[in-house]
């Protein structure tokens, strides 16, 4: 994949092994091997990058719970979703990293029948990952599925004028679902992101990042369940080095 200060190329597999706990508890457990290839370094000199080039085996024993009471897995629109992960990697480098995901879903109306339903989603991500994390598994921010109102990977920390990520996450979004037609093929969203990603276990308030914006949901049923997406934000506060970009499109059915 060509990203825009490098280009990566991964090769590997996984194993996984999941347990349903109770209905809305389960577990699981995954071991994933992969070789990270890292090239074509568009700047020279920054050592982060530097240091990844070339062939990097990565191995991760990853850890996972997760309550889930959503009345759906994709268009969710009461219930929540709570997910603890741990991951520890070994090979070329030795880190841990740790990662919360928290969403939760209000039902604020709906039609008689059921239908038309308006929904309020809250959601939290945070994450912290160990100092020797190579450049291409830290944590990035901006795009679609991250910050919107910034480009992909537009919202991190920059080394010159490299995106390096960082080693810790904390990123959200308030965001209001409803109908604008009686059948529901399109959505119209109001929403707030915010939130940073930090070199250091730190949060700077300079960095941190904050784009309202509003979104059009479409829904084709020829394309299938996921809804085209449409959002324009635009941010209010935000790094001086950010990359902002005001309009996002994505075909998903989550963030």
């Amino acid at each position: 994949r060509q990203f825009r200060d490098w280009t990566e190329q991964r090769l590997g597999g996984r194993v996984a092994l999941g347990y349903e706990v109770t209905k809305d508890l389960s577990i699981s457990s995954e071991l994933r091997m992969e070789d990270v290839n890292i090239s074509d370094p568009r700047i020279a000199g920054v050592s982060d990058l530097d240091s990844a080039l070339g062939s990097n085996d990565i191995y991760t024993a990853r850890f996972r719970v997760a309550r889930d009471t959503r009345d759906s897995p994709f268009m969710s629109t009461e219930g929540a979703l709570l997910e603890l992960i741990f991951d520890q990697v070994f090979g070329e480098y030795d880190y841990s990293r740790g990662n919360v995901n928290y969403s939760r879903y209000f039902l604020v109306r709906e039609r008689a029948d059921g239908g038309g339903r308006h929904t309020l989603a809250s959601t939290w991500k945070f994450g912290v990952t160990g100092s020797q994390t190579p450049i291409f598994e830290n944590y990035f921010a901006g795009g679609y599925s991250t910050l919107r109102g910034f480009s992909f990977r537009g919202a991190s920390p920059k080394v010159g004028d490299v995106q390096v990520g960082g080693e810790m996450m904390f990123l959200g979004s308030l965001e209001y679902v409803f109908p604008l037609t009686a059948d529901e093929m399109l959505r119209g969203v109001a929403f707030v992101d915010y939130g940073t990603v930090e070199q250091d276990l730190k949060i700077d308030g300079d960095n941190f990042r904050v784009a309202p914006g509003l979104g059009l949901r479409v829904s084709v049923p020829a394309l299938g369940p996921a809804p085209l997406a449409f959002d324009f934000a635009y941010p209010i506060n935000h790094a001086d080095s950010d990359d902002r970009q005001v309009f996002s499109f994505f075909m998903g059915l989550t963030r």
